[in-house]
């Protein structure tokens, strides 16, 4: 019973070391220091279980002190936040006056005083806790310098020269967004056909380092009898300047995250993209979200006013970070799908009832993914979200991003070849894509420049689709992704 107790430990032990590694290589901690910390500390583990010859005391002090100054070390190196720091502080204080308490409560018993190394212990538990206090202040100081700084570099980029006017004649327009960028595995992004699915897939995007910078984008639409709207709503400052900071209210955002995952500029900014376009993010009435994910509801803490519309099986069972939707959880809106079929879609949502914006359920890459399609003179805008990364992901043979697994991906499958058929019914639609890397995407913004695509920039745009894939939706010779190393982040290929 003794051996099978060790030997469960040592199962328990081994697996949260290597889940303690497995997120220091998603720091950035180099290959050869990894291995030799887990090398300390896997002999550790068996010291203490099995000393033998060794012994425990010589295990703890041989084994165990560098294994923990180790930890100590790889924790401040790449762990740490400041906000960090009040939390340890009185962590430490806390174990402090118990350990005085404890040594108290012994000597006590036996009529003696507390011993010196008790008194010890207690004033260093309530100096640490003072410390844990007075800390509080200047790390609020130091996430307010940090907000300081991103407002005076986006009220610099408002003032920039060349921001445009709105035009007021009664049409419906729609404005490209590029509001960040997300660093992903190059797999995660155009390997799902190789391996990248379900929870193997997903501890892969931990530790590979083939990486590739993909843009996010969102899309503003100016209705005449609806308003201003949002097709999602990108990343936000705190996400790429202060991440640690930003994800603080959730540990587990914070360890299996990168720090550099999302990069900003302040022209980039949704509220600066939106201002410089001549509208007012405040004017912004409705925000169609195509899922929970981060890159597309980091710009919800800026439209608390807005109605936010997304499906509630994203919303009940989706992978979202409940503080992002701290200021629009009390105006969100889900679609029943009562309003019939279209195209190849059995089901839809008319939002208002006059055929102008339809909701279409995409599941499969989130639980309650959507994606949105708009009526506008000349064609109709088919807003994808993830359900495709990009144009070339429309080839499923051929390209595919990394997949949930099991019913998750028969379902995004089933949705990407309704979207094909729904392409292939309407020859004046044309897709739009939340992460598209291609040379599609510059002829999106060439033909949305004002907004206006009409007729002609909606056949250029199925031109160019035309261009990549066959009829039968096969890649044309020059089209196929390829990842290409670089110093550092790598790039996309296409050959």
């Amino acid at each position: 019973m003794k051996t099978l107790g060790k030997i469960a430990l040592a199962v328990l032990g081994l697996l949260m070391a290597a889940v303690w590694l497995v997120i220091l290589r998603l720091k950035d901690v180099p290959p050869v220091a990894l291995v030799t910390y887990g090398v300390v500390l896997v002999a550790f583990l068996g010291g203490v279980l099995w000393p033998g010859r060794l012994g425990r005391r010589r295990a703890l002090l041989f084994l165990g002190v560098p294994a923990g100054l180790g930890t100590l070390a790889l924790y401040f190196a790449v762990v740490f936040y400041v906000t960090d720091a009040p939390v340890l502080l009185g962590a430490v204080a806390v174990a402090c006056l118990m350990a005085a308490l404890a040594g108290a409560v012994r000597r006590g018993r036996g009529g003696a005083v507390p011993s010196r190394r008790a008194l010890l212990t207690g004033g260093a538990g309530i100096l640490l806790g003072v410390l844990a206090g007075l800390s509080t202040g200047p790390v609020a100081r130091h996430r307010s310098e940090i907000e300081a700084r991103w407002r005076r570099e986006t009220q610099a980029a408002l003032r920039a020269p060349g921001a445009r006017r709105p035009v007021a004649d009664g049409r419906v327009r729609v404005f490209p967004l590029h509001v960040g960028d997300t660093v992903v595995p190059y797999g995660q992004f155009y390997g799902g056909l190789d391996g990248w699915e379900g929870l193997p897939g997903y501890v892969r995007t931990l530790v590979d380092k083939a990486q590739i910078t993909v843009p996010v984008h969102a899309y503003l639409i100016d209705h005449p009898r609806h308003g201003l709207m949002l097709v999602d709503t990108g990343v936000n400052w705190a996400q790429a300047h202060d991440h640690d900071g930003y994800y603080r209210h959730n540990l587990a955002s914070r360890l299996l995250t990168e720090r550099n995952e999302y990069q900003l500029t302040p022209e980039q900014d949704l509220r600066v993209r939106v201002a410089r376009l001549g509208y007012d993010l405040k004017d912004v009435t409705t925000v169609f979200l195509t899922h929970v994910h981060e890159d597309h509801a980091g710009g919800l803490r800026h439209l608390a006013h807005a109605r936010v519309v997304l499906d509630r099986r994203d919303w009940e069972q989706g992978t979202l970070y409940a503080h992002t939707f701290e200021e629009v959880q009390d105006a969100l809106v889900f679609p029943a799908y009562g309003s019939g079929p279209f195209h190849a879609f059995p089901e839809s949502h008319d939002h208002f009832g006059d055929g102008s914006v339809v909701l279409l359920p995409t599941p499969g890459h989130s639980p309650g993914h959507l994606c949105v399609a708009l009526r506008m003179d000349g064609g109709t805008a088919l807003f994808l979200g993830d359900t495709l990364y990009t144009l070339p992901h429309l080839a499923l043979g051929q390209v595919r991003q990394m997949t949930v697994g099991g019913q998750a991906t028969a379902d995004q499958l089933k949705a990407a070849e309704r979207v094909r058929r729904t392409l292939a019914a309407d020859p004046a639609m044309a897709p739009l894509f939340a992460h598209d890397n291609t040379a599609y995407q510059k002829e999106v913004a060439t033909a949305f420049r004002e907004g206006l695509p009409e007729a002609d920039g909606f056949r250029r745009l199925r031109d160019h689709l035309g261009g990549v894939l066959t009829p039968d939706w096969l890649l044309r010779p020059g089209h196929a992704p390829a990842f290409a190393p670089g110093e550092g982040v790598g790039r996309v290929e296409f050959r």
